[in-house]
């Protein structure tokens, strides 16, 4: 707790702060941070493949919901900047051009939803925090910050309303539903983390999601959880759990930025 609420606090003023600079440097902003995560993950994997003298451990690979911002930060920064050049090219919507923003959608509530949930309660259990280098912890802790700051800042910047006003969908669209997409996204990733886990157990130590029924529950409160219903209905508890949270953000942002409009809330 320590660490945790002088770095939540500070994450919060950033992201408050950067939420009401001009549209073009918060895009800049973003694209600088898609560009240093990947970098500093790429280092990290790198760091910890030589303290194991060379032997890469698949546990440490970058596909926890805490990763995700590694690639969908990017690709959400790749599809905005295709975005603008298509509309600069076509003075009407097609429906492509709508459904490539509708995803920019989707990949931004997913970032603010999920990442929040992620990044707050990384911190119940640090224990997968720390490491035997202390530059690696300290990486860790940055990390989980900088989710936090990139969460709160999509919620508070204008950025969803501008692309729900792009689709034309910010009265016809409940909260509710438009959770959909990116409860969908998280259960497509969940799967693919599974897949991950089935096709690797057998080279190594590896639970992306923490979901491996190969291995044992290893998150505070879960796994005490797990010794009394089984592995198996802990996961199902687990990602129910994970998709109730996101709902909660996700309503909880909705309604910000309703009081913060004037609009009545679906």
């Amino acid at each position: 707790m320590l660490i945790f609420l002088p770095g939540f606090a500070l994450s919060v003023r950033a992201a408050v702060f950067c939420s009401r600079l001009p549209y073009k440097k918060q895009e800049s902003l973003l694209n600088i941070l898609a560009v240093l995560l990947p970098l500093s993950e790429i280092w990290k994997q790198l760091l910890l493949t030589y303290i194991h003298e060379g032997t890469y451990q698949l546990w440490y690979f970058p596909f926890q919901l805490c990763s995700m911002p590694l690639y969908l930060l990017p690709l959400r920064q790749l599809l905005s900047t295709r975005r603008k050049t298509q509309t600069r090219r076509r003075t009407q919507t097609s429906r492509k051009t709508l459904t490539h923003r509708r995803t920019v959608q989707t990949l931004t509530d997913f970032l603010a939803d999920f990442g929040l949930l992620a990044g707050i309660f990384a911190f119940a259990d640090q224990t997968g925090m720390h490491y035997s280098l202390s530059v690696l912890t300290l990486h860790s802790y940055l990390w989980h910050f900088i989710m936090i700051f990139l969460a709160l800042f999509l919620i508070l910047s204008e950025r969803r309303g501008r692309y729900s006003r792009l689709c034309g969908t910010e009265k016809k669209l409940p909260c509710l539903r438009s959770f959909l997409p990116a409860a969908a996204l998280f259960l497509l990733l969940a799967a693919i983390a599974e897949l991950l886990n089935f096709l690797l157990h057998t080279k190594g130590h590896i639970d992306m999601f923490y979901i491996s029924p190969w291995e044992p529950a290893s998150q505070v409160i879960l796994r005490d959880v797990a010794a009394q219903i089984g592995r198996e209905a802990e996961i199902v508890l687990y990602l129910c759990l994970i998709l109730l949270g996101g709902f909660l953000i996700h309503m909880a942002a909705c309604r910000f930025r309703h009081i913060l409009t004037g609009n009545k809330i679906l």
